[in-house]
């Protein structure tokens, strides 16, 4: 077994010191998992109503179907909520993750998603089918840049509009559907802030997204959630986390409690990131990179732009057709 690395290692000391971890989940297509007892009445966590009330009668996804086809569902959830957060932050969320769901290969319920130029009209297009990468670009409108002596293609991918606050409602939503029910009490303002359709509305002062890229080829079916909440006699840290890595990517979200966050009442928040195991070969694709997400924005966000950056072995020219042109053809 290789040694960790000293950051990883002293960032696995501080969670293990600060929190405690409930148990994983590691999510593989196959699976079916649902979350909550079966019993009959049901009650749903997010309005607060019960059967007959609401009905239980769709299969309510615990994390969004987006993220792949992994087999994640909740007992916890009414048709009504279900249909609710799928029109509203559940969307925004899907938006907003859709160019690294494409670069990621992440199959939804209709395959990986494909980005092309906005307006409709013929342009370039990112689409994942047969196993690779199509990459389209016409004459007279580049958008492609191939670095033969890096051996990297860079192109930039489009968001769908998107308001930030709402898919940061998004993520939170999964970390309420994994909370047990004992913890329930300690969120509730939580939970009627991600009902809230007036996203204008503040709710805490600080609410950074920690995200840690990995670069190389990581699977793209199988999905990792751990819930984390603060050990007790601790009061320097956030309450509750949970980290979910899909992909190349590990985004650590905070679930944030107004009374159990008091304690941390106008400290600013100062956490290392969870540590991933990194790339299976890190001398090929380096360290994992960490940068940190502001999705506090209450506007709508319209035609932002994600860098890609591919790379590749050599380049392959295509073999001449040799019928082509030809007599007779």
């Amino acid at each position: 077994m290789t040694d960790l690395d000293p950051a990883t290692a002293a960032a696995a000391d501080f969670y293990d010191q600060h929190y405690a971890c409930c148990k994983p989940l590691f999510l593989e297509p196959g699976m079916r998992c649902t979350l909550g007892s079966p019993d009959r009445p049901k009650h749903c966590r997010f309005c607060g109503l019960s059967e007959p009330e609401v009905q239980f009668k769709t299969d309510a996804h615990a994390l969004p179907a987006a993220f792949g086809r992994i087999g994640l569902f909740s007992n916890y959830e009414c048709d009504a909520c279900n249909s609710y957060f799928g029109k509203g932050i559940e969307n925004d969320l899907g938006n907003w993750t859709k160019p690294m769901r494409t670069l990621m290969r992440i199959k939804g319920r209709s395959g990986v998603p494909t980005i092309k130029e906005p307006g409709g009209g013929k342009g370039w297009r990112v689409e994942y089918s047969t196993g690779a990468f199509q990459l389209s670009e016409y004459e007279g409108d580049p958008h492609f840049t191939i670095d033969e002596q890096a051996k990297q293609l860079r192109f930039e991918l489009h968001r769908d509009p998107y308001i930030p606050v709402a898919a940061l409602k998004g993520l939170v939503k999964i970390g309420l559907t994994l909370l047990p029910e004992v913890e329930l009490a300690h969120f509730s303002e939580t939970f009627d802030w991600i009902r809230n359709p007036d996203h204008s509305q503040s709710f805490v002062a600080e609410f950074p997204i920690i995200r840690t890229f990995i670069s190389g080829p990581m699977p793209n079916d199988k999905v990792t959630l751990m819930l984390l909440r603060r050990r007790s006699g601790v009061t320097t840290v956030p309450y509750a986390f949970y980290v979910i890595g899909l992909g190349n990517e590990v985004l650590q979200v905070f679930i944030p409690s107004l009374s159990q966050d008091q304690c941390i009442n106008g400290q600013p928040l100062s956490l290392v990131p969870f540590p991933t195991p990194g790339s299976f070969d890190a001398k090929a694709y380096g360290r994992p990179r960490v940068n940190t997400i502001d999705l506090t924005g209450r506007e709508t966000v319209r035609g932002e732009k994600v860098p890609a950056t591919f790379g590749f072995d050599g380049i392959v020219q295509p073999e001449a057709d040799s019928n082509a042109g030809g007599a007779g053809q």
